[in-house]
């Protein structure tokens, strides 16, 4: 997908999403069927000048979303997607900008939900999004969502 289409994505959900407009998502990119959120720490700091926990879970809760949707739109399928479950370990703090990676960890994930949506009208695809720090993993998010019939 070019990326001029991935910036219309974003610009349709900070109109769509207002809280998006304040959570420090700079950009976004969407390559081999990964989506990166490129964030700024600021907006998303906590008392302690790290990451606050529920803005990092709300990221990759979006990324995840994101992800769904931008796989639906690149195959021409108009599809609500939602998540349906999401768990989050946090393993150290998030102390600078980050990227939130967010990719299908089942090689055949991405197919399978096109084909289900294709054959059924509705698929499931599983994700992870993670944040790095330096060389290690800060925060793993692992869910699963859904595409709908509109």
């Amino acid at each position: 997908m070019q990326q001029a289409r991935v910036d219309q994505f974003l610009e349709h959900v900070k109109a769509s999403i207002p809280l998006v407009n304040h959570m420090g998502l700079d950009r976004v990119t969407f390559e081999n069927n990964e989506v990166c959120f490129h964030v700024s720490l600021e907006p998303n700091l906590n008392d302690k000048g790290t990451g606050f926990g529920g803005s990092i879970s709300g990221l990759c809760t979006l990324a995840g979303w994101a992800l769904t949707t931008l796989l639906l739109i690149e195959e021409d399928l108009e599809r609500s997607a939602v998540v349906k479950t999401g768990t989050i370990d946090f393993f150290a703090p998030v102390t600078s900008d980050f990227v939130v990676r967010c990719f299908c960890p089942d090689a055949a994930g991405e197919a399978a939900l096109i084909d289900k949506v294709r054959t059924k009208g509705r698929g499931r695809l599983p994700i992870v999004a993670e944040i790095s720090q330096g060389d290690k993993v800060a925060v793993r998010y692992s869910g699963d969502y859904v595409a709908l019939d509109v």
